[in-house]
C-alpha cells in the first residue's frame, strides 16, 4: 500500500522537475555588438571608425562549438593623415563605410562558465565605400602619385580571427571581443537580446 502512495509522489516530483527545466528560459539567439575599429593607411598612421554587428546563433547558444550568421556595418568620419620619413611622404583625407554578411564559428572550452573565453573565425562578403583623396611621393625623387577627391566602391571576400570573453551578470549575457578583420582591428562590446 505504501508503494502505491510513494510511486505517485515520485512520478509527480520527476515529471514536475522535467517540466520545470523545460520552462526555464533559453538564451536568446540574437547578439548585438558595437565598438571602435581601426586600420593602417600609412606607416604608424591609423584611421578609426565604429562597427555595429548583429549575430544570430545557428547552433544552440552556450555550446562548445558555435556557428553564427553575422551582419555588420562600419562608418568612419572624414579624417586627414600625414606621415613623412626619410623614404617617402603619405598624406590624404578619407571617409569609409562598409556592409558585411557572412558566417562565423566559435570554440569555447568552458561555454557555461560565468566568464567563458572563446576564439572565433569567420568569412564575410564585404561591400566597401571610400571617399577621399591621397598623395604619395618618394624623398628625394621625382616619383609622386596623387588621386583627386572621389568615391570608390569595391566588393571582396575577407576573413576574420578573434578572441573574446562572454560573461553572465545579473542574468544578462555580455561579450567583449577583439578581432582582426583583413587589415583592420576592432574591439566590440555586445549583449544578447532579451527575446
Amino acid at each position: 500500500m505504501r508503494s502505491f502512495l510513494v510511486l505517485p509522489v515520485a512520478f509527480s516530483f520527476v515529471f514536475g522537475t522535467v517540466a520545470a527545466q523545460d520552462t526555464l528560459p533559453t538564451p536568446s539567439r540574437w547578439t548585438f555588438s558595437v565598438g571602435p575599429e581601426w586600420g593602417l593607411v600609412a606607416p604608424r598612421t591609423n584611421l578609426w571608425g565604429m562597427r555595429l554587428r548583429a549575430e544570430y546563433d545557428l547552433t544552440r547558444p552556450n555550446s562548445v562549438f558555435g556557428l553564427r550568421l553575422e551582419g555588420g556595418a562600419r562608418w568612419s568620419p572624414t579624417q586627414g593623415y600625414f606621415y613623412s620619413d626619410n623614404v617617402a611622404t603619405w598624406s590624404g583625407i578619407e571617409q569609409r563605410g562598409d556592409l558585411m554578411l557572412g558566417l562565423s564559428g566559435s570554440l569555447s572550452p568552458l561555454p557555461r562558465a560565468r566568464i567563458a573565453p572563446y576564439a572565433t573565425m569567420g568569412v564575410f562578403a564585404r561591400q566597401l565605400w571610400i571617399h577621399g583623396s591621397s598623395h604619395f611621393s618618394f624623398q628625394p625623387g621625382p616619383f609622386a602619385s596623387s588621386s583627386a577627391v572621389a568615391t570608390h566602391s569595391s566588393g571582396d571576400i575577407i576573413a576574420s580571427l578573434g578572441v573574446g570573453l562572454r560573461s553572465q551578470v545579473a542574468g544578462h549575457s555580455f561579450q567583449l571581443e577583439i578581432r582582426r578583420l583583413y587589415r583592420e582591428n576592432g574591439l566590440t562590446f555586445g549583449t544578447r537580446l532579451p527575446f
